[in-house]
């Protein structure tokens, strides 16, 4: 997949280049902040966004909103800050989960692996509707 990373630490960024690459992923731009990030997925047009929640300019959230509006891309929130109340909101958002730091390489794994899961399940859903 081609991802978009966002995170105001500049070690969290080099993190998820490292293992997104090791996992065999593409990231195709990093940002700083959620103004960035935004700038970053026009440019880019990801497949997937990583992005942390409490960042300067824009937060992580607000960020996707302005992103989704212009195109639905699945995204995975991370945040030091462990908040019952937005991880069920974050996760009744369909295109969104949320993860909290320090990221496990295998959480991380796992929750790529459902998106691209779910992914390949719509176009096959897709493919069947469009040859009917």
């Amino acid at each position: 997949m081609k991802i978009v990373v966002a995170d105001d630490e500049p070690d969290m960024r080099d993190y998820f280049v490292k293992i997104l690459s090791h996992l065999g992923h593409e990231v195709v731009a990093v940002a700083g902040d959620g103004k960035a990030l935004v700038e970053s997925c026009r440019r880019n047009v990801p497949d997937m966004v990583i992005t942390d929640l409490m960042m300067p300019e824009l937060s992580g959230e607000d960020a996707l909103r302005q992103i989704w509006l212009e195109q639905p891309v699945p995204a995975i929130l991370i945040s030091a800050y462990q908040c019952p109340e937005w991880i069920v909101k974050a996760e009744a958002i369909p295109p969104v989960r949320y993860l909290n730091k320090p990221i496990n390489r295998a959480k991380l794994q796992s929750t790529l692996q459902s998106f691209e899961e779910t992914t390949t399940e719509r176009s096959s859903c897709e493919d069947k509707a469009d040859n009917s």
